[in-house]
Order: C-alpha cells, then structure tokens, then sequence
C-alpha cells in the first residue's frame, strides 16, 4: 500500500544517483529504519541499507551502511576495494532513527538520538554519501523495513542530532536528497519537489528499447523537474543496469532493481510504492512517446477527478531493430517498411546477417522525430475503434466493461487510487493483473478514457509463446476472485465472442434479470454454472463444450425456457445466445 513503511525483501536495491559530490567528507545520513531477516541469508559478508559506489575517481571513497543480524558496519568502498570504518552491536528488535555523520572525513554514528560510536577517519582524499540505497547486484541486500531516508551535505552536531531525534530539528536547505514513505514527499538540492507526474517503467533484458524510450521521455514540452522516471529493473541479465551509471537525463530518473525475477506486477508495485507524482503513468519500457505524452495525460486528470487515461488502444508498432526471433508476420512486415528507413541504416542492413539482432534506429530519429513516419498501427487499434469506440464513443459510455482499457502498455490514474483500491495483484506470468485493477478501479466510481491525442509506438521485439496461455489462466484467477454476473460473463468472450456483442448478450441479460427477478431460476441457475464451467475448462486446458456437463438441473428444460424467452425481443439477444453456447 501507499503512504506505508516500504519492505526490502532483500533482493531489491533503489538507484537515484551513485555519489553526491557536492557532498564531499562533510555530509549526514538519516534513515528510519527496523531491520527485519525474512530470508535468512548466507553468504554475503553485508546487506546494504546503503549500498557504497565503486565508481569513484583514484584515492577518493564512497560511504555505505551495513545492517546484518544484530550488527551496524560502516563501510568505504574506492577502486582498491572495502574498507570498514566503524562496526558496532545493536539491538534489531525495534524501529530505529539511524543518524550516521561524516566530519571532516570521520563517521559517528547515533542511534535514536544517542551517540553510539566514533569511526577511523577515511583513508581518501575526500569520502562521498552514495545515492543507492537496499544493496547492489551482488545480492548484499538489506532486509527490513524502511519510513525515511535524508541525506545533508553538512554534519550535524550532537545536539542536531538529538533535535532531529525528538522531532524539533528541520533543516531542508542543505538536504541534498530524501524521501518520505509515509507521505510520499521527496526532496533534492534543499526544495521539495513538486512531482505531477511519476512514470514507471517495468522493464527486463529491453536494454536497447528502453534507452530509446527514454530519449524519448527528454523530448517532454512538460517541465523537467515536475516528472520522474523510475525504471523498474525486474531482473535483466543485459546492460540495464548501467543506464543509472552511465546515461544523463535532464529528468530525475530512478532505477529500482529486483535482482532476482519476480514478475511484472511485483515491479509495478514497487515502482508505485517508490513514486512522489501525483499522477502515476504506466508506460512499457519499449514504448516510443511524442513530445506532447505527459501534457495529454496530466490535461485530462485536470479536468476530471477519478478517471483513468488510456492511450493502449491507439498504439502504432515501429522497428527500431532487426531480432532473430521475429515471427513471419513481424518479418513481412518489417520488410515492407525497410526501404523507407534512413539510407545508413538500409545501407548496413543489406550487408547485415539476418541471424544477428542488428539496431535500425539510433536516439537521432527520436530526437528529430522522423521515427513516427516508419511507425504503422496496430491491429487491434481498428478492431476496437470498429467494434467499441464507434458505437460507445471514446469514454465508452453505456459499456459494461470499460475497465478493459487499463492496459498498463500506456495508463495512468491518481496515486490516490492506489490508496484506495490497493496495489496490483501479484498473479505469475502475463496478462490480466491491470485489467484487474481497472475492474477494482471501476467498481469505485472511476471512468475510463480513450485518449486518441496518446498515440505512442511499440518497438516490435519477439513475443513470448508462454503469452496466451499466462493470460488465460491469470483470467481465471480473476474470475474465482470475483463471483458478480459483471465480471464473470465476461468468460463468454473465450467463445469466440466479440467484445460488442458480450456486451449485448450481459445487457440483454440485465432485462431478462429485471423484467423476471423471482421467475426462470433454472436458466439463470444453467447460466451461471455455465460461466463458471467456462473458466473451469480454461484452468485445465480443455476444449469449451459440453458446457453444462454435471448441471444439476434439467437441461431439456432449459432449452425449451429458453425458446420461450427467446420470443421476447429485449431478452432474445441473451436466450438465443445461451441456447447456442450450451449446443457447443
């Protein structure tokens, strides 16, 4: 949830900015913090509340904390290695304000107000505060849960320390970077930061997608300093994780990583929990936006209060790079397009061997813009405009399922709806977690938006196979959480039935509902255990038929209900329909 301590599980570690060199041998750390061991972890000599940088320059130090067991280390990392400055024994069964103060180079460390210890001075020419805090990629993570964590490029005296303690001590304009868990407030350079907009990035082995799509995010007309970027790293063994290190952006950027794999609403949830904007917009990290992305989201949470703004339904697909994996249609495709690309790239890709991922597009055509004249839609862009937006207009009025826009390819909705309804559910594999969300979302009042000035553009890369059927079984997890006829008749769509025309059959459904409430209990008694049926089926992989197999009731007398309700106009959409299903 929101507005709560944040849990390192001892796998994740948060990157915001590897040293802070205006910070250099005089500097302060503050982090609240109850050290928990969930996982009971062996082999790692630390487990890093604040995780020391290695990249620093010769015979300079970067300075890091160490919570293990009942153990607080203080420890220096340079290019020659680690060095502890301060090791002491403490009491993990509590919260704890941990204050560490670095003056002159020399680290004291208090506990709760309390001086506990002094340190040797550093051996460097000048010690830096690390902006990476939870452990590294080494798997040295801290365990524990976490409130706050402040840094200040200056070193507070005892008697600041014992007033920050007691809750008298504010002091923001040399606070060089903090954020606040329970109120979601962070801080850089003394001022706090005023974030409308928080977008998450969930990411894994897309190195080359997503360095694009966040040159695409500084091509932003909104305000630099009133967005933030977190990259959630869910593991990638590629060079992901150097995009912290090694690449400026004009925008604050933070990258979150799970060492280990642990699926993409796992990694959205942490990048929820992690976020200061007001707005919080989901974008997949190999999605291409125009300059105008952020404006056209914040503009439409203007102008109404509980909504959810969708541009997934308007996506356009682009190649940005050659992959072997590509299946036959992405190769067609491609190769009806290649001759309009940039002739230095036709050029070398005529030389280029077809079984080698071979990058077509640089950062040049996204800065230039050219990139949206070789993008084309997507398939399912005209299927939705013909068979919904058409006839429902783009907030689908009158739809009863418009929470299928929450799609999180391109989303985004208050942070206060995740205060509200919760934070994703943690289903394995892909698919059906944010339709879940939206329905949760929908349920409290919340409209949905098909914003057609959102068209973005999806680097085509290869599809997993494991796709569809993680989506199916996810659909069914939904289903068993939720036993309304609103949710559960949307199983009817695995039929084979057009999204138009389940709304229909629900709809007509609704008037047989109403015209007979206490009448024909038999046909709905068939029409929902058919449902459930459906998603019974799905779970194990078998064919839909015989759909009302093991139906307790008298299925010859179903069917001859059902050839009388078909005789009533407003309820033949729904009779006619289930007629048909239960003869599969």
């Amino acid at each position: 949830m929101l507005n709560q301590p944040f849990t390192f599980n001892g796998n994740e570690y948060i990157g915001v900015q590897h040293l802070f060199e205006n910070a250099a041998d005089n500097f302060t750390y503050e982090c609240i913090v109850h050290p928990q061991n969930f996982n009971q972890k062996k082999g790692t000599a630390n487990n890093y509340l604040i995780s020391p940088s290695n990249r620093t320059k010769i015979n300079t130090g970067c300075a890091g904390i160490s919570i293990k067991d009942s153990q607080i280390r203080i420890i220096e990392q340079g290019n020659n290695g680690l060095n502890t400055v301060l090791a002491v024994q403490f009491d993990p069964s509590n919260w704890i304000r941990l204050v560490l103060v670095y003056s002159d180079k020399i680290p004291t460390l208090y506990i709760n107000g309390k001086m506990i210890a002094k340190g040797y001075k550093s051996k460097f020419t000048h010690i830096y505060p690390s902006g990476v805090f939870g452990g590294n990629e080494n798997g040295e993570c801290f365990e524990g849960h976490i409130k706050s964590i402040k840094i200040w490029k200056e070193s507070f005296s005892a008697d600041s320390v014992r007033k920050l303690n007691e809750g008298s001590f504010i002091k923001e304009n040399n606070l060089i970077w903090s954020y606040d868990y329970l109120n979601r407030s962070m801080y850089k350079n003394g001022k706090r930061v005023n974030t409308k907009i928080s977008v998450i990035l969930p990411t894994y082995n897309k190195f080359q997608e997503i360095i694009l799509t966040l040159h695409s995010l500084e091509c932003q007309i909104f305000k630099k300093d009133e967005f933030e970027v977190i990259v959630v790293d869910d593991g990638s063994n590629d060079k992901t994780p150097t995009i912290v290190k090694d690449y400026f952006f004009s925008f604050p950027l933070k990258y979150i990583r799970a060492n280990q794999n642990i699926g993409r609403p796992k990694v959205r949830n942490l990048g929820i929990k992690n976020a200061s904007g007001t707005i919080i917009t989901f974008l997949d990290s190999e999605i291409l936006v125009n300059p105008d992305f952020l404006y056209n989201h914040y503009a439409a949470h203007m102008k109404k209060e509980k909504i959810v703004v969708s541009g997934s339904m308007v996506l356009r697909g682009i190649f940005t790079s050659f992959q072997p994996g590509f299946n036959r249609d992405q190769i067609t495709r491609l190769n009806g397009l290649i001759r309009r690309y940039p002739k230095n790239s036709l050029n070398i890709w005529n030389r280029h061997q077809k079984n080698t991922p071979f990058q077509l597009l640089s950062k040049n055509e996204i800065y230039s813009q050219c990139f949206q004249k070789l993008s084309f839609e997507k398939p399912h862009v005209q299927a939705y405009k013909i068979s919904l937006f058409n006839n429902f207009g783009n907030e689908l009025t009158g739809y009863h399922f418009p929470w299928l826009l929450f799609c999180t390819g391109n989303v985004s909705v208050k942070a206060k709806a995740f205060i509200d309804a919760g934070l994703f559910e943690e289903y394995p594999g892909y698919g059906w977690d944010d339709i879940e969300m939206g329905y949760r979302l929908y349920k409290r009042g919340y409209s949905f938006l098909n914003h057609t000035g959102l068209i973005a553009y999806h680097q085509e890369h290869p599809v997993a196979k494991s796709n569809p059927n993680d989506a199916v079984k996810n659909f069914t997890r939904v289903f068993n959480k939720y036993p309304e006829m609103q949710f559960r008749v949307f199983a009817i769509h695995y039929l084979g039935i057009s999204l138009l025309n389940v709304h229909l059959i629900y709809n007509s459904f609704l008037q047989f509902s109403k015209r007979f409430p206490s009448q024909y209990k038999l046909v709905k008694d068939a029409f929902y255990y058919m449902l459930v049926k459906i998603s019974s089926k799905l779970w194990n992989d078998q064919t839909l038929t015989n759909l009302l197999e093991g139906f307790p009731g008298d299925k010859k007398q179903v069917k001859m209900q059902l050839e009388q309700l078909r005789k009533i106009p407003e309820v033949e959409p729904f009779a006619a329909n289930f007629k048909n299903m239960i003869l599969l």
